[in-house]
């Protein structure tokens, strides 16, 4: 029984910690760490021979899927292009980094030519040479 009335004493004084707190979200917050550490402490301090109480579940905030990481920089958007079927109809390193920018990530040209070279050897995209006016452009499509 004395077990009993230490635990009452403890949330006594978690209740009594936590009074001055208005937001109630916050008050039950703080009343259960004070409260788990003081029964950390009391179990700690007095060896009754008393069993832990099993881990508390946790929140369903943290118990939430964590969302799908997808690589970021030029070859994340380009592949992202990709998935949209952006590259059905061929199209040239000066029209993807249009349809980034409208996209919002300004990327210059310099660093699309690499990501761009990788996708085409993993396969991913296929790269074409063709005539644009009196030059020789390539193009980039699905493959």
């Amino acid at each position: 029984m004395a077990s009993e009335q230490s635990y009452a004493e403890m949330i006594k004084e978690a209740e009594a910690a936590v009074a001055p707190v208005k937001d109630p979200e916050l008050k039950r917050i703080a009343f259960e760490k004070i409260l788990d550490s003081l029964l950390a402490k009391g179990s700690s301090e007095t060896a009754s021979g008393l069993e832990k109480s099993p881990p508390r579940s946790r929140s369903p905030k943290s118990a939430r899927k964590a969302p799908e990481r997808r690589a970021g920089g030029p070859q994340g958007y380009i592949d992202e292009l990709i998935d949209e079927a952006f590259f059905k109809s061929p199209k040239t390193l000066a029209s993807v980094r249009a349809e980034l920018g409208n996209r919002g990530h300004h990327i210059p040209m310099t660093h699309l030519s690499k990501p761009m070279q990788r996708l085409c050897q993993q396969r991913r995209l296929r790269r074409q040479k063709s005539v644009q006016g009196n030059k020789e452009v390539y193009t980039y499509s699905n493959w």
